[in-house]
């Protein structure tokens, strides 16, 4: 089995890669050329390195890329730095998940898409919604930052455009406020937020969301609970 990760040296994805290469999975990942990797992940021959700049690739090279791949997971994300946040590419989730659903719509083959996406963005599709407060807010930061309009432009695109795909699956992984733990914890996946993620914002470990995004690729009862969903993830502690 080989995966494709996009953004696999955020810190996110770092630990996405190493949850599959624990579960002995091949995992294919995408960073750019300037990025810091450890000389072990270098080193080990389940690790396959592409450098380049993600926002820069065509469909076409997204499609040789997917080629011989299982699933692809997208933890890509805008640094939390003045030029992340304000900064071009404002779009780069968006344009990666468009290019790599659209590659893999041209596969029509069982691959599955996993995106790390955000308790912000909320599935009106599946009922939820926001209060007064949280409405206004989100619309707010929908015109004034660009990495919220890019998450929920993300998101939409998967519910919305690709919906219930027969080409492939996918599924948007919905963290609370992330937080770094060295080791995984208990946590629950849920259809739907229970608690504000503005006014009353829960937890979720990093770590956790790599073991739920891996358990994904390679539990199939897993995935068929929870494909073409956004399920929410909480630290149960």
């Amino acid at each position: 089995m080989k995966v494709l990760i996009l953004g696999a040296s955020g810190a996110t994805g770092t630990l996405v890669v190493s949850e599959l290469l624990n579960r002995k999975i091949t995992a294919r990942i995408v960073v750019r050329e300037k990025a810091i990797l450890a000389q072990a992940l270098k080193e080990n021959p389940l690790v396959e390195i592409v450098t380049g700049d993600i926002d820069t690739f065509t469909q076409q090279t997204m499609e040789v890329l997917l080629k011989d791949c299982d699933a692809a997971v997208c933890c890509l994300g805008h640094k939390t730095t003045m030029k992340g946040m304000f900064g071009k590419p404002h779009a780069l989730v968006f344009h990666a998940v468009q290019k790599i659903t659209a590659a893999m719509e041209t596969r029509a083959g069982s691959q599955k898409f996993i995106l790390m996406s955000t308790t912000a963005y909320t599935n009106k599709a599946t009922g939820e919604k926001n209060s007064v407060g949280e409405a206004i807010l989100f619309s707010l930061l929908k015109v004034l930052l660009s990495p919220h309009r890019d998450n929920m432009l993300s998101a939409d695109h998967l519910v919305h455009r690709i919906g219930k795909s027969e080409a492939f699956s996918w599924v948007a992984v919905r963290p609370d406020t992330l937080i770094d733990e060295e080791q995984s914890s208990a946590y629950e996946a849920l259809e739907h937020t229970n608690r504000s993620p503005v006014f009353n914002a829960g937890k979720t470990s990093r770590i956790n969301v790599a073991c739920f995004m891996a358990d994904l690729v390679f539990d199939e009862v897993l995935w068929e609970r929870w494909k073409y969903k956004t399920p929410v993830l909480y630290n149960k502690h």
